[in-house]
């Protein structure tokens, strides 16, 4: 039976689960801290309502993206796949073997091959880590701990 295109995947850039752990809290610390220092920043600009959210949302952008560039020049140019599985682990795009045996990806280079690109590997990043659940509260915590103590 064929390898699955996640099971190759696995074979040819294999992510030891230690290690995406360890990624996922860093990413969630990353996002806490952050989300915790823009609600004292809301709450010291006075910001009401919705232009409190809308700091937090451009905050939560910015780093998530300042993260993302960190990854790619980290990964080589591989992205966010090189540390984190995204959606089940499957790869995109086609798997060839060259002369030499070497099994690479197949991106459309003329048979060059390339970079293992995982699928939605990217949303790991900008949505993983509790940008919407724990950071969020961490965000309301400091901004209404701040604003009512400067008012």
């Amino acid at each position: 039976m064929a390898p699955t295109k996640q099971e190759l995947s696995l074979l040819i850039n294999p992510l030891v689960p230690e290690a995406v752990q360890h990624n996922n809290r860093v990413l969630s610390s990353l996002h806490s801290l952050t989300a915790f220092l823009l609600g004292l920043s809301a709450g010291i600009l006075a910001l009401q309502s919705t232009a409190g959210f809308a700091f937090y949302f451009a905050g939560t952008v910015l780093v998530s993206g300042l993260f993302h560039l960190v990854l790619l020049s980290r990964s080589g140019g591989a992205g966010a796949g090189a540390f984190f599985p995204g959606a089940g682990g499957e790869i995109d795009g086609s798997v060839v073997m060259t002369r030499s045996g070497v099994v690479k990806m197949d991106l459309g280079l003329g048979g060059k091959g390339g970079f293992i690109l995982r699928k939605g590997a990217w949303r790991d990043v900008w949505f993983g880590g509790g940008v919407v659940s724990e950071a969020l509260s961490g965000f309301v915590l400091g901004w209404a701990g701040v604003g009512g103590v400067l008012r």
